[in-house]
């Protein structure tokens, strides 16, 4: 599967990483970042051990795409999935 490149600032630091397009923000930060404060807790997005603050607003990671956190533009189908809250 391709990668594309992802930058972002994470407590202060920037970071430039390549990462599947389908990666979850919150398996970069832990295996990609080896941020383990981040935690996976349900894999349901009940919980809220993922959240983290993204540009300002609190976020469940196991949701987001890390490429989002990029602002990378999504195709318009997981653009859809992500404005409706649909999962998988």
């Amino acid at each position: 599967m391709s990668t594309v490149p992802v930058r972002l600032t994470v407590n202060g630091q920037q970071h430039e990483v390549e990462v599947e397009p389908r990666l979850l923000l919150v398996h970069l930060l832990r295996d990609n970042l080896a941020l383990t404060g981040t935690h996976v807790g349900c894999d349901t997005t009940n919980c809220g051990a993922c959240t983290v603050h993204l540009d300002g607003d609190a976020v469940k990671s196991c949701t987001v795409l890390a490429v989002q956190a990029d602002g990378e533009k999504l195709h318009p189908l997981p653009e859809a999935f992500w404005n409706d809250h649909g999962l998988q």
